[in-house]
């Protein structure tokens, strides 16, 4: 984005970012994560007049409601993100992500005091996605959806029943892409995913 001439800020979400997954569950929640996207938001809005939120998987939980209540948001979208409800595969994504993390860290594996914290962490990331769903309604602006055509996390069908409750947005840009992974930012599908997203971008500042 930053090679494409956009300004670009990206937060990092308490609990994110370390070497320990436990942080994730013990050190953030989604109204945190709420506040520090809203943060984010401001921060951008006052340097630039027109700003873009985007948001893969959780990250899209909170882009997606920017794009909902926050006026300064011109347009944006989400990346694989389970806003909707559905057969998810959250629980053994996250304790993956843990055991290899560990290993990394060469401690021993924290499945167990994991599997503690996991579902109410998870419980409470329902609760507030269910909130933003049933707010789809009041995105009035410009939306873009990546989806991963073979998401080992997130349902991926969803996507398109995301895409048919944007009912008042002008335009739902929605991209499948076949074959890829979860995390379409980093993997096959992310060279293909940024030329869209700067396409979007730049239909969106022309119009």
């Amino acid at each position: 984005m930053q090679r494409a001439g956009y300004g670009v800020y990206a937060p990092l979400f308490t609990g994110h970012g370390t070497i320990e997954p436990m942080d994730i569950l013990t050190k953030g929640n989604p109204d945190i994560w709420w506040a520090e996207a809203s943060a984010a938001v401001s921060h951008m809005t006052a340097k630039y007049d027109r700003v873009f939120v985007f948001g893969l998987s959780l990250g899209g939980i909170f882009a997606m409601k920017a794009l909902e209540i926050l006026p300064g948001v011109t347009a944006g979208g989400v990346f694989s993100s389970p806003i909707l409800p559905g057969k998810h595969h959250l629980v053994p994504g996250f304790l993956k992500y843990a055991q290899y993390m560990n290993r990394l860290a060469g401690v021993p594996d924290e499945s167990t005091q994991i599997l503690a914290y996991l579902p109410g962490q998870l419980a409470a990331i329902d609760n507030f996605a269910t909130g933003v769903a049933a707010d789809l309604y009041l995105v009035n602006k410009p939306i873009f959806i990546g989806q991963a055509g073979a998401d080992e996390l997130v349902d991926g069908q969803l996507a398109y029943q995301l895409r048919d409750a944007l009912i008042n947005a002008p335009q739902v840009d929605f991209h499948w892409y076949d074959n890829a992974k979860h995390v379409i930012t980093v993997n096959s599908a992310h060279h293909a995913l940024q030329q869209d997203v700067i396409a979007f971008m730049q239909q969106e500042n022309e119009g």
